[in-house]
């Protein structure tokens, strides 16, 4: 069996986006430093990683809710490393954001929130890179990767016709090369390290 040009690139897509959620919570093993990095996001995107799976298995779409549970794993990982990081704020956003999956699903519009979901997950690391000086923290593979990830999905979804992955591609690769652009900027602006003199 021959698999078409457009369910091979649904495929390639799938994996882009698993392989981009894996260097953030490596960086925060390999460093032990969160600088930069937002909690909320990593709250936002695990919840909204649990309503695909739910989605996915409610639509009876094996592939959506397959991804989305192997997703999970990096999802809850990076949350579990930035549990000393997360501020009653960010509970009550992701509480917030929780509140209106679980309305939605319940009034059967479900697939209406979680389309402006790359918004809610991305928006929040977009604001703390934007606001903050200190990036360190921050996975720069995690973007150049988004940047792959808005491409193949905004590339699927002008094949199969799909506006709500095309826009999911405009904006992710827009938050990427927003935070690519701060991290450039912020690690250009750390002092040198003091020079060894000799003696």
């Amino acid at each position: 069996m021959t698999l078409s040009a457009t369910t091979a690139l649904g495929l390639l897509a799938s994996c882009v986006f698993l392989v981009r959620l894996l260097p953030q919570p490596i960086r925060l093993v390999r460093t032990g430093v969160a600088s930069g990095v937002s909690p909320l996001a990593a709250l936002n995107s695990m919840l909204t990683m649990v309503a695909w799976v739910s989605y996915g298995l409610i639509a009876g779409l094996p592939l959506v809710w397959v991804v989305s549970l192997i997703a999970l794993v990096p999802g809850i990982w990076t949350v579990v490393l930035l549990r000393r990081e997360v501020s009653r704020r960010d509970l009550a956003w992701a509480g917030a954001w929780l509140a209106l999956q679980v309305t939605a699903a319940l009034l059967g519009l479900l697939v209406a929130v979680l389309a402006v979901g790359v918004l809610v997950t991305q928006g929040p690391q977009v604001l703390r890179a934007a606001r903050e000086q200190d990036l360190t923290g921050l996975a720069a593979t995690t973007w150049w990767l988004s940047i792959v990830d808005a491409v193949t999905w905004g590339a699927y979804g002008v094949a199969v016709g799909d506006a709500a992955l095309v826009a999911y591609g405009v904006v992710l690769s827009s938050s990427a090369m927003i935070v690519l652009s701060r991290i450039h900027l912020t690690r250009r602006a750390l002092p040198e390290p003091a020079a060894v003199v000799a003696g």
